[in-house]
């Protein structure tokens, strides 16, 4: 979803979340978040891959966000207003996070004025690269959304099925082929 840049991070923004995180670690297809359930989670991604995804009213699987290393995933409507998720969210890779609930980060606002300062900032960021995604899919052809993926996450193609890309860019699997196919020399 967005990444963070931990050298650009306060130190005690690191601390709390030290103190308040807990390390998990999930399988590869580990459904992490279903549907309709109250994502209590909020994900920092150490190392793998998350896909937040959802489906359309023809039962098309549409990926909305890859997560990498050093992202942090949720459902934010879901985790910050507490009501029920239209996204699922599941692991593409074998992946460990560092994992706090809703309350503990509430608790940690609380506590600390650096790191509640540091959630509006990445709440802006990701309201920011979810608006920016809107405008992509609207003004940029989708080979240059595909390789705007790939410059973000270069083993996407080793990482992801084709047609989780494909839903990701919002085209078919079989423009996905010719835009893959599509080799400049």
């Amino acid at each position: 979803m967005v990444a963070i840049d931990w050298e650009t991070v306060d130190p005690e923004v690191k601390k709390v979340f030290d103190t308040y995180t807990k390390e998990k670690t999930f399988p590869k297809d580990a459904l992490i978040l279903d549907a309709g359930s109250i994502c209590n989670h909020l994900l920092i991604i150490k190392s793998g891959l998350v896909r937040n995804f959802y489906f359309d009213p023809k039962g098309n699987d549409i990926t909305h966000w890859f997560s990498g290393p050093n992202s942090v995933v949720t459902s934010p409507p879901s985790f910050f207003k507490q009501e029920p998720s239209f996204f699922r969210i599941e692991t593409l890779q074998p992946t460990v996070a560092n994992v706090i609930t809703h309350s503990q980060l509430e608790e940690a606002f609380k506590k600390s004025i650096e790191l509640e300062r540091f959630g509006r900032q990445l709440a802006i960021n990701i309201m920011m690269a979810l608006g920016q995604k809107v405008i992509d899919l609207q003004t940029k052809t989708a080979e240059e959304r595909y390789h705007e993926l790939l410059f973000q996450y270069p083993d996407i193609l080793q990482q992801a099925k084709l047609g989780h890309i494909a839903g990701y860019l919002g085209i078919t699997q079989q423009s996905l082929s010719r835009i893959r196919g599509n080799k400049k020399v």
